[in-house]
């Protein structure tokens, strides 16, 4: 591969680092699993539904506020306490889509 190291290979470098902490793998079994590839799915078509409907930027820039899923989910779902990076960070975030709408 050109781009970068193969995919592979990070697997395998990251297989090691969690071994040398002692880390048990569980993997996902039965609804749990189903339910995961059904929604990593869904995630990857509307990803590319919104590159083919939309402006690949705007697409692009949406998608990259994906790490500010889970800190909300875990707001919600978890009773998680945010700190003020964090707040800063969903501010921030929220003030980027708002200008992005607005272009």
């Amino acid at each position: 591969m050109a781009g970068g190291p193969e995919p592979g290979r990070a697997v395998v470098v990251i297989a090691g680092v969690l071994a040398s902490y002692g880390a048990v793998w569980t993997m996902p079994t039965g609804a749990w699993a189903v339910a995961a590839g059904v929604v990593g799915t869904v995630a990857i078509v509307l990803y590319l539904a919104a590159i083919a409907h939309q402006l690949m930027a705007v697409a692009t820039v949406l998608c990259s506020l994906c790490p500010a899923v889970p800190v909300v989910l875990a707001l919600l779902l978890l009773g998680e306490r945010l700190s003020r990076r964090q707040v800063f960070g969903l501010v921030c975030a929220g003030l980027a889509v708002a200008l992005i709408a607005l272009h």
